[in-house]
Formats: C-alpha cells, structure tokens, sequence
C-alpha cells in the first residue's frame, strides 16, 4: 500500500510541477505571439533548413540521403501551444524529398490536402520500396515533382505518372540516367494528358517525340540530348515559351527536318549550353526568334565546316531586316582554352560571367570552350585557336544590313585576350578614303593585356587613322597592362581626345 501510495503522490507532484512548468511557459513573452506571427517563424524556420539540406537548381550538392525528419519536427516538441500552431498548418509538411517510412505518411497526414513539392533520387527510389507509389497517389496535389531514375525503374515511374491527372503541377523535371525506353512515351499519356498549370518542363536524355497539347502552356524549358527533329517537333506545339535552354548538344537523328521554321514570338531568352557551332547554327536557322531575345551560346566544338558568320547569319534573318542596336563589345579570355565575346545595348558591360550573364543588356554572348576531357587528364589543354580570334574579328568588323547587329559600338573591352589585340587592329583599320569602321567607337578598354612586338605601334597607327577621319577614340583604359611603356603612353596622348586613364600596376610593370 505504501508503494502506491509513494507511486500516486510522485505522479501527483509530476503533474503539479508539469501545470507549473506550463503555466510559467505561457508567461513567457513568445508563447503570447499570436498564431499568425509563430507561422512565419516557423515558415523561415523551415525554409532555411530545408535549402541548407537541398538546392534544387545544384546538382552538385544533390544527394542520396534519406530518413532526415521533417525539417519543423522540432518545433512541434517544444510546448503544446508550438505543436498545436505547427500541426494546424498543412504548409509546413508539404516538402517531401526523398522522404522514407514512417516519414512519409506524416508528412501526407499534416499536409491534408496542400499542394506538394515532391523531391525523389534514383538511390532513393530503389531502397524507399513502397514510397514513390504512395507519393504519387497523391498527384492530383503535386504542384512541383522532380524525379531522377534509372532506366530499370522508368516504366513503373511512367505508369505511375501515367494513372492520374496533374491539375496543380506547376514546374516537372525528370532527370534519366539512361535512355527512354522505346515501349515508354511522354506525350499523350503522362498526367492523362492533363497539366493545365505546367509552365515548367525539364527533361534530359529524352530521345522519344513528346510533343503534345500538354505542354502547350509551358514558359520554361531546359532539355538535353534531344534529336534536333524532336526538339522541333516539340517546339512547336509551346507557342508561349520564354526561356530556352539546350545542355549537353543535340543527339544524333537520321529523321528529315522540315525547313518551316519554328515560330517562338514570346522568346526572351535562349542559352545553348555545350552544343557545336555546327549544332548551333543548325537550330537557330529552323527558329524565328522575336528582335529582342536574348541569345547565350557556349561553344564546345569550333572546328567543322560552319565559319562563325554563319551563326550571325542565322541569327540575324529577321522578316523586317531590324536587329538589336549593340553599343558595346567586351572579349574575355578567362582561361587558355576559354574565350567569351559579350555585346549589349548598354555602353558598358559589368557583368562578373562570361556566359548568359544576368545582364539584359548583354542581348548576346558566346563563349568558346576548347576543354578536352582526354586532354585534361593527360595535359595540358589546347588554347583556343588564333584564327578563331581573327574570324570573329572580321564578322565583327563586317557592317552589312543583314548581319545579326547593327554596327554601333562605342565601347570596346578586351580583357586577358593577348591574342586578341592583333586581330582587332586589323578589324579597326580604315581601308579607303571614307570607310570608317565603327564610326561611334569612342571607349577603347584593356585589362591584363601583355603587348607583344609592333602591336601598340599598329595600334597606335589605327588611332592615327581615326582621328584623320574624325572618328577619334576619346578614351583609352589601361587595367593590369604589361609592356606599356611611360614614352608610349605620351604618343598614345597625342591621338586620344582626353587623358589616359592607366592605373598604377601598368605603369609599374613596363618595360623602360
């Protein structure tokens, strides 16, 4: 009896201490926020450490990991009022990634019937048996579903997606480390056929036509080895696309192409990431793209048949013969095998990238990579070749009404391009009594440059020609030069309109 006496009154001074302990949390000033105020606290809470875990525009920090708790577990372990406000809020149980058992099914249960965002790995998708089916039974609510699988669980991921509409799916990437298999199509069956709110589409390793009504609203689409024909195929059936991008090239295809180009008039951004010039020119020829795009292009190949005039050809077959007015040039070299030329309608470029910077201005950039994979593990690699440099120097120069831009520059940077200077000399020269190239050229801008034989004389003599044909340069800029000597920089005064600007590390490093 004394035992259970003892045991009654413990429990009985527990609970005291519990109601105490309780009474003396709700006195706190926090625990008097209202309901509102806690929500966003634990919104920001579980954001935070949600991106922290996962970014999903990386791959590289991507991972395999599973069974983390949901990320505002924690806060419902607090105090009662904390768990009450946190389990009353379907939103903040609504991300699911990679999410196992017996996670899973709270993460459902709080979420009620909020919309999803559904996260799953191919390492995940194979050990979490079970998961993926119950998750996408939940299609209907998934608003943003990213899925990354390998080719021996592609079928039943497509059935999967295949059993129900999707009529809250805003953004779709499935990523697939192998092909399609050819049985398995991403048109007419995916979500019944039924997206109504898709605006974004990204799709990799995808050889199969998925062109389809589905896709008929879509803004965004990024997309990786797909045959050109496909991907015109497809192109076709997204009159309201924005934004454009194309990884890794196209895959070969033996399929004929209709030459009727493909018309995208709500464009404003296309980015060819790692396609070939050949590649390249070939896609921009079958696009009629608005006046105003925006066009980033990264080169892996520059070798072959198709010279870059070419490119600027395609690029510049506009019905009413306009193009964009670009104002200013900039040449960067940020490494041997790697050089970016920019133009913008801005007078000046300040962009930090070499490629599709963020700039609007910037309305085309393309940038080379002479990168080698075999070369790189076995030496060093290969610079980009000089006839490249003069090739785009002589489109540059080139003033015709039908080129891609019209021939407007006042502004010329050059920044680590050695090999560029010769080039753009020759690009500048006035040949004739009144064919002034780039007769508003005004700012010529040079950093980390190292003069090498006559160059600053040919330079120098180009100048000399501009100013006898009233086109003088107004401003020379000088920014980690080497070889630029105290004596030149006077005979440079005597041709350029106001002063030089040369900052102290080029005076310091020139030859006496």
């Amino acid at each position: 009896m004394h035992i259970d006496e003892d045991s009654a009154a413990a429990a009985a001074l527990a609970e005291s201490m519990r109601v105490l302990r309780s009474r003396s949390n709700g006195r706190v000033p926090v625990s008097r926020l209202p309901d509102e105020i806690l929500l966003m606290v634990f919104k920001h809470f579980e954001e935070e450490k949600r991106l922290n875990g996962y970014d999903s525009d990386d791959d590289e920090v991507m991972t395999d990991d599973i069974g983390d708790a949901p990320a505002c577990l924690v806060v419902t372990h607090v105090c009662r009022y904390w768990r009450k406000v946190a389990l009353e809020c379907p939103t903040l149980w609504t991300f699911i990634s990679s999410t196992p058992p017996p996670w899973l099914d709270v993460m459902l249960e709080r979420s009620q019937k909020a919309p999803l965002v559904v996260i799953y790995t191919p390492f995940s998708i194979s050990l979490l048996d079970g998961c993926m089916d119950k998750v996408l039974s939940h299609l209907p609510r998934i608003k943003h579903l990213e899925l990354r699988a390998f080719s021996y669980a592609v079928g039943h991921v497509m059935d999967l997606l295949s059993s129900q509409p999707a009529p809250m799916l805003e953004k779709f990437k499935l990523i697939l480390y192998s092909s399609l298999p050819t049985t398995v199509s991403t048109s007419n069956t995916i979500f019944q056929g039924q997206a109504p709110l898709l605006r974004h589409l990204e799709v990799d390793n995808c050889d199969r036509t998925w062109s389809s009504c589905i896709f008929g609203g879509l803004r965004t689409l990024r997309v990786g080895r797909t045959p050109l024909p496909d991907l015109l195929s497809a192109l076709r059936c997204m009159p309201t696309l924005e934004q454009l991008t194309l990884q890794s090239g196209l895959s070969r295809s033996l399929q004929p192409i209709l030459f009727n180009k493909v018309p995208l008039a709500w464009l404003k951004s296309i980015a060819l990431d790692g396609v070939s010039l050949q590649n390249a020119v070939s896609l921009l020829a079958h696009l009629a793209l608005p006046v105003d795009v925006k066009i980033a292009l990264k080169l892996s190949l520059i070798e072959g048949p198709r010279t870059f005039a070419d490119l600027f050809s395609v690029m510049g077959e506009h019905p009413d013969g306009s193009g964009p007015v670009f104002r200013s040039l900039r040449v960067v070299k940020p490494k041997p095998w790697r050089l970016a030329v920019q133009f913008s309608t801005s007078t000046t470029i300040n962009s930090d990238y070499s490629w599709n910077p963020q700039d609007d201005d910037i309305r085309l950039s393309i940038e080379f990579d002479n990168q080698d994979v075999e070369v790189q593990l076995n030496g060093p690699f290969d610079e980009i070749p000089r006839d490249t440099t003069i090739n785009i120097c002589q489109i540059i120069a080139q003033r015709r009404p039908q080129t891609f831009f019209s021939g407007e520059f006042e502004s010329i940077q050059v920044q680590g391009c050695s090999d560029f200077i010769g080039a753009l000399t020759a690009a500048l020269r006035i040949e004739g009594p009144s064919n002034v190239t780039y007769p508003s050229l005004r700012v010529l801008e040079l950093q980390d440059i190292w003069f090498d034989g006559d160059e600053l004389q040919d330079l120098r003599d180009v100048f000399i020609m501009r100013l006898q044909h009233n086109a003088p340069v107004h401003d020379l800029r000088l920014r980690l030069c080497k070889d630029f000597t105290a004596n030149q920089m006077k005979l440079f005064q005597e041709v350029v309109v106001n002063d030089i600007d040369c900052d102290q590390y080029t005076l310091e490093h020139s030859q006496a």
